[in-house]
């Protein structure tokens, strides 16, 4: 009787250390000054992205362990094709973050590509405005990556 209840107690104690961790999004800032977007929608919806990312692997509390998002940079080059009366142009935004737990940082990048092709017209200085779905495919991808490395 008294190996069952030792084992028992063993049995909890162990699991009690493995239980999965609790986490909570208390900060997201932004270096970045993109005058397309309005600094407080994207840094409501990057919130919202990093606790559905992290609720795939983890538990999301009010209580929890402190979780920091920092964007570092977004970049969005173009490449513009001609050939005749034929133009394809394609812009990739590219973004990249940081999580920040207690001591610990995880970084991520995240792309995603918009492709305009056109016959006989020109674009407005050879520019695509900017897209917000695919910043948000791109922060995606990057946050992805970023709790991955976890």
């Amino acid at each position: 009787m008294k190996k069952v209840l030792l084992l028992l107690s063993l049995v909890f104690l162990l699991s009690a250390d493995t239980a999965p961790k609790c986490y909570t999004v208390t900060k997201v800032s932004s270096q970045v000054e993109a005058p397309e977007m309005k600094k407080e929608r994207v840094v409501f919806g990057i919130k919202q992205m990093t606790e559905e990312i992290l609720s795939e692997k983890y538990d999301i509390c009010e209580d929890g362990t402190p979780v920091e998002v920092e964007v570092l940079s977004v970049e969005a080059p173009s490449t513009n094709t001609s050939f005749g009366p034929f133009s394809k142009t394609k812009k990739i935004t590219i973004v990249k973050l940081r999580l920040i737990i207690g001591k610990e940082e995880y970084w991520g990048q995240g792309d995603a590509n918009v492709t305009v092709q056109s016959t006989f017209l020109d674009l407005n200085d050879d520019n695509i405005p900017f897209n917000k779905t695919a910043f948000s495919g791109a922060v995606k991808k990057a946050l992805v990556e970023a709790v991955g490395e976890m």
